[in-house]
């Protein structure tokens, strides 16, 4: 008979998730492959102020939730971000969670799933205001918080004049009396905001500007497997709702 375990029993908010009976139920009930992957809870230097644990929590979730489609087990190896990569590399886990956007010099050394969750910049207008997308605002006052986001603008949407805000409550209040005609706002902060004090007042006007976000990555040419499996499961839970329920449960939509 065939024997599994874990080690690990995830703890959050006062929810039991015992990470054991999922590999009876997953990896010995199905015969799957186990994939340990690596995962920083700091997410670093992803800024997400405050949602670190949220982001933790549903990534987890959505392993799981993939390991069930998919009739493997995720073996979760708890990494700090100075070893990440190093850990990956000296083959301590198939597989890690990072923020490490797919470049062209990258994509030599490592192989990329689609992202699971974006976090690149997204529009904010006055709520009320018709705005569906970044062309639409040549001509008009879009702030921004860092040079990066302005290249993106100068780059892909001439036309647009640049300005830049201190911080996000004051970006969304200066939008709200009418100084900026629009700020770009991490897209996970920006939810954050709209959905606590500034909800009504402000509105999410586009999707995520760029390809930042969440992705499962391996080294490349191997376990491309893995990647094909994190796809499959990530696209089955998109099309059947529950991703959107997952985010929806941790405050990340």
């Amino acid at each position: 008979m065939r024997r599994c375990f874990s080690k690990q029993i995830w703890v959050l908010k006062g929810v039991y998730l015992p990470l054991l009976l999922l590999c009876l139920l997953v990896s010995c009930g199905r015969g799957g492959k186990t994939y340990r992957i690596g995962m920083d809870p700091s997410w670093y230097p992803l800024p997400l102020h405050g949602k670190e644990a949220n982001v933790y929590a549903f990534s987890n979730d959505l392993l799981v939730a993939i390991s069930r489609e998919e009739g493997v087990l995720f073996e979760r190896v708890t990494v700090g971000w100075d070893n990440l990569i190093f850990g990956l590399k000296d083959k301590q886990y198939e597989g890690m969670l990072s923020s490490i956007t797919p470049r062209t010099f990258l994509e030599k050394a490592y192989t990329f799933s689609d992202p699971y969750l974006h976090t690149g910049p997204v529009l904010v207008v006055k709520a009320g205001r018709k705005v569906s997308a970044m062309n639409q605002m040549k001509g008009k006052e879009v702030a921004v918080d860092s040079l990066d986001t302005e290249a993106l603008l100068i780059s892909h949407y001439p036309g647009i004049f640049v300005q830049y805000y201190n911080s996000i409550p004051e970006g969304l209040d200066d939008v709200i009396s009418g100084t900026y005609d629009g700020i770009l706002v991490n897209y996970i902060q920006a939810n954050s905001y709209l959905r606590d004090l500034y909800h009504g007042k402000v509105t999410m006007a586009t999707p995520p500007l760029n390809e930042a976000g969440l992705r499962m990555v391996t080294l490349s040419g191997e376990h491309s497997e893995l990647i094909d499996v994190f796809n499959s499961g990530l696209e089955k839970l998109r099309s059947s709702g529950k991703l959107e329920k997952l985010l929806k449960k941790w405050e990340l939509n």
